[in-house]
């Protein structure tokens, strides 16, 4: 109806668009909303300038509105409604204002822009991914579909558009809508473009490049200028920094087959405009670390192109880096992306090993013992200056804080007045300068200083009481005084983060023959404390270090239950925490699989709860495991008791609960594994045979669990509840691909059982027949769904 422009046809699809578009000005029914924006996704079209319109007011105000939803939910009402809120109609609002792109460009982009910066992450992440699809080149968009009859080509209209948008927004736009518009502008730069095309059968990607001609060099012209605006109103080092990354897309090539004349000038034009503006930002930025991304990216530019012009250009940017004497000194401190050597000779070429960390240690332990002659003042504005460089991962840092480090061993005393003066903008390399310091002459200066932070450290600002405690991670020796001080401030603001570290420090130096006992006293009045706070992120930290391992063997079987007892607060059960669960299990298996059981029938609000402070999904029971079920899977019969203890006590979903923990620990079936089910089989009762049963189910069918199955059909009534329990696990066939696959898994299944027909055992022979009919009438079936599936979807596509 939609397609078609009949009179009756333009009626009915009125009325549906202004019944939706009704409902999106004012209603407050969940369902009606959702509904309407279905609608609009469908005939939006139609109407595109008042449905853009209609849907951006929408999304502006319906967070404002008290959505209900419909009587038939019940009382499932306010659970969905976590799920069924403003924010998924928002997403969908989104998507009708991607559907019509092309339609309402300018438009579509202030919706967009708006959204991308919403305080909701789906919101946001729906709204740039949808800025990044517009702005980009599509190749059907772009030349048509190809066919005489078929829809044309619009070139690069919808990117004009774009930048055009752009262009006319206002600086304080900009500045509050920086990172949806740096999608936008690299969408546009880029160099490739593609398309999907979908069958009954397939769908086929296309990928091309993006065309020389004058529409796209234009835009790319113009979007270059733009940029440029941009950098001049960023205010701070991100943003410049983001700046710099959206101006490099426009000096990037593509190696994709062969380049015609055309798109290698336009490229090569737009780096040298590029370059020549890295250039000038580079002999005036004082900020070095946006003067290393400059570097960065202006070699990468010379290393990719084979224009003499564009690697002319960029050795120019590179003479006027090297022309700053501090941007050396940093390059060689901090340079994380900092670039050494001669750029005209191969990436392979010796010179670049001057920028290799042991070859920058070097250089920094020679710069440490020379700041006197440059003198201290000098070296403290140099040492703040370069620790304002911003970066998540302190591993960008390895260089200096081994550099920070030898200067507090060899000027211990200007060590302690950074400290003194300076430590707050010191707070992320806290850490080398005291192990320096605490590994000099001076450590009796130091500690009255570390004491005195420990005392007074706020429950606001515990940076120092950290680096307090992770200092001893590498220091010779550890203050085992000192470390009782830090965790008892930690208790006293119920900072766990802090009792973790002191619980790696107590692990990792246990090693220490002399301190072992009071290092291992420390790590258990850790451990109770963070059992207390509900938090057993220790394990994640120290997990690696083979002295985790060795302490956790050691430990009492108390003590390993204390650890047990705090491990039940972990949201999921990952390999760093299996490593330490198979050191218990080695010595207490039975605890450990009490442990896991306890996961899996314990309190669900208690999991909640975890699952919330954690800010993830809580998993009783990982998908497999990887070293856990050696040590378990060598003790099958306590194992199995065990489960079967709990299934006496709790049948409820059991495959999915205690079915599934034998599967994960016994994955491929072992014999004696085996034999402990056939066991329960021949002397168990009705709870035993349902019990084995249910754990078959949990193998998904595969082959080797028949021979328990035969057993079980041996003693079970025909027909009954336990009957049918056999025949769905034995059914079950996981994962199938293709449009026959169930139609082939069920034929499968059937000429695996064949040979049952024939076994001395009648109720064996009974159960067969009944079996195989069943998977002969469900395959038929499938393959009758399978055939009306490809029909309708040739339809669908116009195949015949």
């Amino acid at each position: 109806m939609v397609q078609s422009n009949t009179p009756a046809a333009d009626e009915a699809v009125a009325r549906a668009c202004d019944q939706a578009l009704a409902n999106l000005a004012n209603a407050e029914n969940y369902e009606a909303l959702e509904f309407s924006l279905d609608v609009l996704l469908t005939v939006g079209f139609r109407r595109s300038r008042e449905v853009v319109s209609a849907t951006d007011a929408f999304l502006r105000t319906v967070e404002t509105r008290a959505l209900v939803h419909s009587d038939e939910i019940g009382e499932l009402a306010e659970e969905l409604s976590r799920y069924r809120s403003a924010y998924r109609l928002m997403s969908k609002g989104l998507d009708v204002l991607n559907t019509l792109r092309y339609l309402e460009t300018p438009a579509v982009v202030d919706g967009l822009l708006w959204a991308s910066t919403h305080q909701e992450e789906s919101v946001r992440k729906a709204a740039t991914s949808h800025l990044s699809g517009l702005a980009r080149y599509n190749i059907s968009v772009y030349f048509g579909d190809g066919t005489p009859t078929g829809r044309r080509g619009v070139g690069a209209t919808p990117q004009l558009q774009v930048i055009g948008t752009l262009e006319q927004m206002g600086n304080d736009e900009l500045k509050a809508q920086l990172r949806g518009v740096l999608t936008l502008v690299e969408g546009l730069l880029s160099t490739s473009m593609e398309s999907a095309r979908w069958s009954s059968s397939a769908v086929t990607i296309s990928q091309a490049i993006t065309p020389a001609d004058e529409g796209v060099a234009a835009v790319r012209k113009r979007c270059i200028d733009f940029v440029k605006r941009l950098y001049g109103l960023s205010e701070s080092k991100s943003q410049k920094l983001s700046v710099i990354r959206a101006l490099n897309a426009a000096a990037r090539g593509d190696a994709r087959g062969e380049v015609d004349k055309d798109f290698a000038a336009m490229t090569s034009a737009n780096c040298q405009e590029v370059l020549a503006f890295f250039a000038g930002i580079a002999e005036q930025e004082e900020d070095l670390q946006v003067v290393q991304k400059i570097e960065h990216n202006s070699y990468w530019i010379h290393y990719h192109s084979a224009s003499e012009d564009v690697r002319a250009a960029a050795l120019k940017v590179k003479a006027v880096v090297d022309a700053k004497p501090e941007y050396a000194i940093y390059r060689t401190l901090v340079g994380f992306e900092g670039v050494f050597g001669d750029w005209s000779t191969s990436k392979r070429d010796e010179s670049f090993a001057l920028g290799s960390q042991e070859s920058r240690l070097k250089e920094a332990r020679i710069l440490a013992k020379e700041i006197v002659a440059d003198g201290f003042d000098v070296w403290r504005r140099r040492i703040l200056r370069f620790a304002q460089t911003e970066s998540n991962d302190l591993a960008t840092f390895p260089v200096f804080y081994e550099f920070l480090a030898e200067v507090a061993r060899s000027h211990p005393g200007f060590a302690l007045d950074l400290l003194a003066k300076d430590s707050e903008q010191l707070l992320k390399f806290l850490i080398p300068i005291l192990r320096g310091v605490w590994e000099s002459e001076n450590r009796d200066e130091l500690l009255p200083v570390v004491r005195q932070w420990v005392q007074q450290t706020r429950p606001d600002e515990t940076s120092y009481l950290y680096a307090s405690a992770k200092v001893f991670l590498s220091t010779k020796h550890v203050d085992i005084d000192l470390l009782e001080q830090v965790l008892d401030k930690a208790v006293e603001l119920r900072d766990s983060f802090v009792m973790r570290q002191v619980a790696s420090v107590a692990i990792a130096r246990s090693a220490d023959d002399e301190a072992r006992g009071e290092l291992k006293a420390i790590f258990l009045r850790a451990l109770s404390h963070l059992t207390d706070f509900g938090d057993a992120n220790w394990v994640r930290e120290i997990w690696f270090r083979t002295e985790a391992k060795e302490m956790v063997a050691k430990l009492s079987p108390d003590e390993q239950r204390a650890v047990l007892k705090n491990l039940r607060f972990l949201p999921q059960i990952d390999y760093e925490a299996e490593d330490v669960l198979a050191v218990i299990a080695e010595r207490e298996p039975g605890d450990v699989v009490d442990f896991l059981c306890e996961r899996l029938y314990g309190s669900k609000d208690e999991a909640a709860i975890i699952a919330k402070r954690e800010v993830s999904e809580y998993e009783e029971l990982p998908f497999q495991l990887h070293t856990l079920n050696e040590p378990l899977s060598a003790e099958p019969d306590l194992v199995v008791h065990k489960v079967l203890e709990r299934y006496r006590k709790d049948s409820s979903l059991f495959v999915f609960r205690g079915a599934k923990l034998l599967q994960i620990i016994f994955p491929e079936f072992p014999e004696a594994f085996r034999n402990v089910l056939v066991r329960l089989i021949r002397e168990g009762g009705d709870a035993e045979l349902e019990f084995v049963a249910s754990t078959l189910r949990a193998y998904d069918g595969e082959t080797f669990i028949q021979p328990v199955a035969k057993e079980l059909v041996k003693r079970i009534a025909p027909g009954g509840d336990i009957a049918n329990e056999v025949e769905i696990a034995l059914q079950s066939t996981g994962v199938v691909s293709g449009e026959y696959g169930m139609a082939e898994a069920y034929e499968r299944k059937r000429l695996e059982a064949l040979d049952w027909l024939y076994d001395p055992d009648g109720r064996v022979r009974a159960f067969a027949a009944k079996y195989i009919a069943d998977l002969e009438s469900m395959r038929d079936g499938e393959r009758a769904r399978a055939d009306e599936s490809i029909a309708i979807r040739k339809f669908e596509y116009g195949e015949e």
